[in-house]
């Protein structure tokens, strides 16, 4: 099993249901990272990459917004265990504002 599907894996095993809560009708893999775009009845719609870090042994999970060929990163979460990956997604899709006053976020 490669590291893009440990990672969807790991987030269908912590929520089943989280993928379908945020929208997503594809899902990108890399070699070792996933990207999905968030839609339908989430209040944020934008892109979200995780990606596995090899030296850490924990993810890196980006947001970012896509307009006419122009990557825009809002948040960067460092240091993400496998557990806490719903969590720090559903968090910040769902209600971004709230979340980026509890977590430390770098750009």
């Amino acid at each position: 099993m490669n590291i893009a599907s440990t990672i969807i894996s790991q987030i269908k095993t912590i929520d089943p249901m989280a993928f379908s809560a945020w929208g997503v009708r594809s899902i990108s893999v890399g070699e070792s990272n996933i990207t999905f775009k968030t839609t339908g009845m989430t209040p944020w719609k934008g892109y979200v990459k995780v990606e596995y870090d090899h030296g850490m042994d924990l993810y890196r999970v980006s947001f970012f917004k896509l307009r006419k060929s122009v990557v825009t990163t809002l948040a960067t979460v460092h240091d993400v265990f496998a557990e806490d990956l719903v969590n720090i997604i559903d968090n910040f899709v769902e209600n971004n504002s709230k979340l980026t006053k509890k977590v430390n976020y770098s750009q």
